[in-house]
């Protein structure tokens, strides 16, 4: 489908009269915008001032010492901007102004340079998608600037009407920078006996008491779910539980031990909780151990590159949905449910110091009653050590050897929490309450998904300098997923809200106004980092995301580039011919032979066929 429809929608973005700072060369373009009749449409998130003058015009600012980063530019595509615009035009007069400022003018890869180089050949020249994007690059300031080939809609949800510039911009004497000093916030400090400092002993008190909860909940269930994050709080439950069953043989109880793996975990708790898993089985064949995935088309990746997603941001959390509590949902509703509410309890492993936010919501489910209940059936919730302090668990766990012969020892878990210093993201708070998790989720240093942009975890940096280098790719990923696809001074962004439209269905497309999706070109670069980095991505989730893409981008008329194709195709391990445009799905035709890719399964079933055939000849003689 190559139409679409232009609408209004609901959504609003916060539009301001000027950028959050300027500085001298920022006042001298902008003083040369206004001298030459640049209509001025607002600011969006601070440094992204939207223009127009027979086009619409978007300049990203990067001030000072906050430059664009290296790695999340796409590579030069080898073109002038004399190439694409006349000097005597507003777009040639405006880049012979760059230039003779001392601006080092870069234009990268992307969709729309294909384009104007196919010329009419493209349909993606007709897309309001379409956008020339060319970096000017200064020493105190760079500009990314956007040239939009619609004239309907303001980008970025900027104002329709034009309105005045800002007067209080000025032009420093002797063009010196303003200072910009941020004031830092105060740091963060730890509730009292939260640091993993070992005590001398755990109190006895407590620990009778925590031991009678456990036995509590052993007696009055006939299936225990023990849920279990990777982390040091879930440990101790899970331990506490498992020393007093072994204690206290019982073949009608069943404990089942609950992970959630979202497919982005970081790579550390994911090894712990695989390790514990395999030990578990080996020791305790009669303990089963379950990890929950999310559905392949709620991937973050998938949600990423085939939905075209912006990363999750605080104001966006999609993700904690998706991968962590519609997984355990799921679950439980498949197989607790069926076990009866109030026959089965959940037991988490969540502690009142741990945060304000939990203790809030532990009070709330909880309050002064042992039992909580949970959403999903009124299943049974239970919190035995919801009164300790982590240097509490953190002594358990040191001086009480785990019930099981070897591997997933404590001391290796320990370890590495110590050397991240990050607090676990817990699976019990995904479950229990979407609301709370959803917004605990990013707000602190935290270990979880190594690719989590929600909030600042220090927990992967720390391991990449003491233990574990090797995360460097990941802590690398992060960083650029975080800035071209939540970032919009990188272009990574559309710029028009998607409403609608269907290519089964045949519908226009609707664009509205809004910072919208994903272009082709960001989520080309996110693939093509992922090959670089050696990011591990299933092979059915490419595949699903590409087939996502297919349909999404088809319905308003911007094709998939090649360039996106062929980063696909590097993470499969393919090549593919010089075909250009196939009319078979080129992901099931690397080669473009036009027919489907000859597969393993295939020489397998012909090599079962030929077994039987000679089996079948051999019984005849």
């Amino acid at each position: 489908m190559e139409h679409y429809e232009f609408t209004e929608n609901q959504i609003k973005v916060a539009v301001t009269e000027r950028l959050k700072h300027y500085n001298g060369t920022a006042t001298d373009v902008w003083d040369y915008l206004e001298k030459e009749g640049f209509l001025f449409h607002g600011v969006i998130r601070d440094w992204s001032g939207v223009f127009y003058h027979g086009f619409y015009y978007v300049f990203h600012h990067f001030l000072n010492d906050d430059q664009p980063q290296e790695d999340c530019i796409p590579p030069d595509s080898g073109i002038t901007w004399d190439k694409l615009f006349k000097r005597d035009t507003v777009a040639g007069k405006l880049f012979s102004f760059m230039e003779s400022n001392k601006f080092r003018i870069f234009i990268p890869e992307q969709a729309a340079i294909d384009a104007f180089l196919d010329g009419d050949m493209d349909s993606s020249l007709q897309s309001p998608k379409h956008k020339f994007q060319i970096y000017c690059f200064q020493d105190r300031c760079s500009l990314l600037v956007e040239l939009y080939l619609q004239q309907t809609i303001p980008p970025y949800g900027a104002h329709y009407e034009s309105i005045q510039y800002p007067e209080d911009r000025c032009q420093l004497i002797f063009d010196l920078d303003v200072l910009i000093t941020d004031t830092k916030k105060n740091k963060r400090t730890l509730p009292e006996g939260e640091s993993l400092d070992v005590l001398e002993k755990v109190d006895e008190d407590l620990l009778a008491a925590t031991r009678e909860r456990v036995k509590k909940i052993y007696d009055e269930h006939t299936l225990i779910g023990l849920l279990h994050s990777g982390g040091i709080d879930s440990r101790l439950t899970l331990q506490l539980m498992l020393e007093h069953a072994l204690k206290n043989p019982d073949p009608t109880k069943k404990i089942w031990v609950i992970s959630a793996d979202t497919l982005v975990e970081n790579p550390g708790v994911l090894k712990i909780i695989h390790e514990l898993r395999d030990t578990l089985r080996a020791n305790f064949p009669w303990i089963e151990y379950h990890i929950v995935e999310p559905k392949e088309d709620e991937t973050l990746m998938v949600c990423l590159i085939g939905r075209g997603y912006q990363s999750p941001s605080v104001n966006f959390k999609y993700c904690v949905r998706r991968l962590k509590i519609n997984p355990a949902r799921v679950f439980l509703e498949n197989v607790f449910v069926t076990e009866g509410s109030e026959e089965t309890c959940l037991v988490l492993g969540s502690r009142d110091n741990e945060s304000g936010t939990r203790k809030r919501s532990l009070t709330k489910f909880f309050g002064d009653d042992f039992y909580g209940s949970h959403p999903v059936s009124s299943i049974r919730t239970a919190s035995p050590i919801r009164d300790w302090t982590r240097q509490e668990v953190v002594t358990y766990l040191t001086y009480h050897r785990a019930p099981w012969r070897k591997g997933a020892r404590n001391t290796e878990l320990l370890s590495f929490y110590s050397g991240a210093a990050g607090t676990e993201c817990p699976l019990g708070a995904a479950v229990v309450n979407d609301n709370d998790a959803i917004m605990a989720c990013g707000k602190n240093s935290r270990m979880g998904c190594y690719l989590c942009t929600l909030g600042n975890d220090k927990s992967m940096g720390n391991l990449i300098k003491g233990t574990h280098p090797e995360y460097e790719k990941y802590y690398r990923f992060r960083s650029i997923v975080k800035n071209i696809a939540q970032d919009i001074r990188y272009g990574g962004i559309v710029g028009m809200q998607r409403k609608g439209g269907s290519a089964a269905s045949m519908l226009p497309a609707k664009i509205g106004r809004g910072i919208g999706d994903l272009t082709i070109d960001c989520r080309t670069h996110i693939l093509q980092a992922m090959k670089r980095l050696q990011i591990e991505w299933r092979e059915s989730e490419i595949l699903t995301a590409y087939h996502m893409v297919q349909q999404r981008e088809s319905v308003e008329g911007f094709p998939v580039t090649q360039r996106f194709r062929d980063a696909i195709y590097a993470l499969l391990n393919l090549k593919r011919s010089g075909f250009q445009r196939l009319l078979c799905n080129p992901v099931f035709d690397p080669y473009g032979t036009g027919i489907d890719q000859f597969t393993s399964e295939d020489a397998a079933i012909i090599q079962r066929i030929m077994a039987d055939k000679k089996s079948k000849l051999s019984s005849l003689k």
